[in-house]
């Protein structure tokens, strides 16, 4: 295995239980969906605040492009989980 593909799969085990802790969290709230949009928003205003991103609109949006997508799996597993029970009743 060559270091990318180590480092490629290390990360990808971390976005996983990123992931996992994530929805752990959303689904004991009052609101799981808003928890998650929440985040996400938070997620957003740091990439927007970040001066590394300030002049590279490219690697800004491929930034937001990835946040997208990442609390979109997290927002989709949360829904499915809210469907017919809400968050504290799951507790």
């Amino acid at each position: 295995m060559t270091e990318i593909e180590d480092l490629s799969a290390r990360l990808l085990a971390l976005e996983t239980v990123v992931r996992q802790l994530l929805t752990h969290l959303a689904v004991r709230t009052d609101d799981p969906p808003g928890w998650v949009e929440t985040r996400r928003t938070l997620a957003m205003h740091a990439v927007h605040g970040d001066p590394s991103f300030a002049g590279d609109p490219d690697a800004r949006a491929w930034m937001e492009h990835a946040i997208d997508g990442f609390f979109g799996q997290v927002r989709a597993v949360v829904e499915a989980y809210g469907t017919g029970t809400s968050g504290p009743a799951m507790r």
